[in-house]
């Protein structure tokens, strides 16, 4: 393998020498500092769907908090794409000169792998122009963050970014000599631009290597080469929930439907159907129909109708069968199944089953067992994922 060649100072009279590997370095750091100069272009990590898709992150949450019940099974989905500009970079370079059975300008099979190779190899190793998957910066250089993710909980958000290597510390000049044509053909050293031309070989390279490409997965990629991760992790977590049971006291307002059992005291407007046991003092005005025994105190006022006669009133207590339409004041204490529909106002304790339809307002305490669907403390891993690069 021909070899660059060089100017070699170290030496009386100075001569022309062909590099070793350590005299790639500043090759190296000069192509690889011209990558990382543009967030675009041919290797660079992209949120362009144009792009070739490397991988996804989805951050899916409960959109409750912890302890709110009762909440449905709804889940939100925030999705990350990942892409790589695996396009084709347009190449006008400068080429190095080196000895093969003569003095001549490096062809692409021998600056593939010479000084090429190098610049390939020192980006998978945390070179300039690399990237790392990271909560924190990323040691070594100077790393700038290009994207923030992140997983959502109800309780606090993590985050974690994708960095890029953006420089680092440049190493000893050597630069490699290239052929000038004219008359006579002399050779001179390449510049810095004239180096930095070789950047869009590398660019090609990547493509038609492999070797410099990222995926974005839980798990090593299965498609050829050597794959290794670079940075840490990241999951998308989110709350459990589940469902419990309740028995505390209730004494807000309650304006819907109650179908369950109801034991404590009701101080409201019912403006329902009744068909349970009441065993409370009714005070209000009852102007349904009641078709049950009634062993209570009547003390309000009793029309009379008699084959068409008007009867007096009646104090007493009465222990028999009113089928009839009732319109005045009870204040004693009914006993029986009452089936009617009562609106007025209700200030007893009842104690049978409750079927009907309440909208007044319930200010009492409900002992009964309620479950329903709760957001849990806990959290659960849903995914996890790696970045992951192409060494070899």
């Amino acid at each position: 393998m021909a070899r660059p060649l060089k100017i070699d100072t170290t030496v009386s009279p100075v001569s022309i020498k062909e590099m070793n590997d350590a005299d790639y370095d500043y090759i190296t750091h000069t192509i690889l500092s011209s990558f990382a100069s543009s967030g675009t272009g041919v290797g660079t990590l992209t949120s362009t769907s144009s792009d070739t898709l490397i991988g996804t992150f989805s951050d899916t949450y409960r959109p409750y908090t912890v302890g709110q019940h009762p909440v449905g099974t709804d889940i939100t989905t925030v999705t990350y794409n990942f892409y790589q500009n695996l396009g084709s970079a347009t190449e006008n370079l400068t080429r190095p000169m080196h000895y093969d059975s003569g003095t001549k300008e490096q062809d692409d099979t021998t600056l593939n792998t010479t000084l090429i190779l190098s610049a390939l190899s020192n980006l998978v190793n945390y070179g300039v122009g690399s990237y790392s998957l990271s909560p924190t910066t990323p040691v070594g250089g100077t790393w700038t963050a290009e994207r923030t993710i992140q997983n959502t909980t109800s309780a606090a958000n993590n985050v974690t970014y994708l960095w890029r290597k953006t420089a680092a510390t440049a190493p000893s000049t050597v630069r490699p000599l290239k052929i000038v044509t004219g008359s006579p053909v002399s050779v001179k050293e390449m510049s810095d631009v004239e180096i930095q031309s070789l950047t869009s070989r590398l660019r090609n390279r990547i493509v038609s290597t492999g070797i410099g490409q990222y995926k974005i997965q839980s798990t090593a990629p299965v498609s050829g080469g050597t794959w290794v991760t670079r940075g840490s992790a990241f999951s998308d977590t989110r709350e459990t929930a589940s469902t419990q049971s309740y028995t505390g006291g209730y004494t807000g307002s309650y304006t819907g439907s109650y179908t369950g059992n109801y034991s404590s005291a009701f101080t409201g407007t019912y403006a329902g159907t009744y068909s349970g046991t009441y065993t409370g003092n009714y005070i209000g005005s009852y102007t349904g129909n009641y078709s049950r025994a009634f062993t209570g105190t009547y003390a309000g006022t009793y029309i009379l109708y008699y084959a068409g006669f008007v009867g007096g009133y009646y104090t007493g207590y009465y222990t028999g069968y009113y089928t009839n339409t009732f319109s005045g004041s009870y204040s004693g204490t009914y006993t029986g199944n009452y089936t009617g529909s009562y609106t007025g106002s209700y200030t007893g304790s009842y104690t049978g089953t409750f079927t009907g339809s309440y909208s007044g307002a319930y200010s009492g305490g409900y002992s009964g067992s309620y479950s329903g669907l709760t957001i849990d403390a806990t959290t659960e891993t849903i995914s996890s994922i790696s970045l992951w690069i192409r060494t070899a």
